[in-house]
């Protein structure tokens, strides 16, 4: 009968480290949490201890036979790809999430470092990593060419806009708001209700930091093929002028290509134009 001895000294360092790795998780993905991302303190602090779990199974699991403890390291690495891979996603011009997978790729690199008992390396990499996740702020606040950031709730006149749709509309228009994380980007819609067209006229604008977005324009069928659509599109580039935006993003069918091209887009892809304000 094979018997195994309990080192009670491994054990205890074996829990400081696992302990270690989900302290540092858990800093991470804090400052992921706060900008209101999808993985946060909990998702990175269990890749992070994951990561270190395995590290310490490859340096004292087999202690009995000869072992390459960076076989399963690396394939730790390769398994973040397709956790970081499901946080990335893209709409239109914007690719969003990779900074969340950079940070849970960097998670499972602190776990297999403090793993290996690396805990200085691990500390430092950890600081390093917030200091890069918050110099854009910093970068923003001392730039000597820094331009007005838009804010929803103080700076943009919402009803000025409203008002020039329902004077090329002739319809009451309603707004509505939407913002679910507290941070950019903000949802705005406009939506004009007829007696005549059961289906209501809708604008909905997404906003994000000085860019805007043309989500949804949609105008009911009794209405259609009386210029709307670009008496809307060159109110919109007006207003956004005098709100500070830089850009104004849109993603269409191939059949309008030309009505976006007189008002002087330019077509980034097959179905995404970007006019620059600035």
């Amino acid at each position: 009968m094979v018997t195994m001895e309990i080192d009670w000294h491994l054990q205890l360092v074996i829990t400081v480290r696992l302990m270690t790795a989900l302290s540092l998780g858990a800093i991470l993905g804090y400052e992921r949490s706060h900008q209101q991302k999808p993985a946060g303190s909990r998702t990175h602090a269990l890749v992070a201890v994951a990561a270190a779990l395995f590290m310490v199974i490859s340096l004292y699991g087999f202690p009995n036979g000869n072992r390459d403890p960076a076989r399963l390291a690396a394939q730790v690495v390769a398994g973040m790809g397709f956790i970081g891979a499901g946080t990335i996603w893209k709409e239109g011009s914007w690719v969003r999430g990779l900074t969340t997978a950079t940070t849970l790729w960097l998670s499972s690199a602190l776990g297999l470092a403090v793993g290996g008992g690396m805990y200085l390396p691990a500390v430092t990499a950890c600081g390093l990593a917030l200091l890069d996740l918050e110099i854009s702020r910093v970068r923003q606040i001392f730039s000597r060419d820094h331009r007005p950031t838009v804010n929803l709730m103080e700076e943009l006149d919402l009803g000025l806009l409203k008002a020039g749709l329902e004077r090329i509309m002739a319809l009451p228009m309603r707004l509505h708001t939407f913002n679910a994380s507290g941070t950019d980007p903000y949802i705005v819609s406009f939506e004009g209700l007829s007696r005549q067209h059961p289906d209501p006229f809708t604008l909905t604008l997404s906003i994000k930091s000085n860019t805007l977005t043309l989500v949804l324009l949609y105008i009911p069928e009794g209405m259609r093929g009386k210029g709307y659509s670009l008496d809307i599109l060159r109110l919109l580039l007006e207003w956004a002028r005098k709100q500070y935006f830089t850009q104004l993003n849109l993603t269409s069918k191939k059949e309008v290509e030309g009505l976006w091209k007189k008002l002087g887009f330019a077509q980034v892809s097959d179905s995404t134009y970007i006019y620059r304000l600035n």
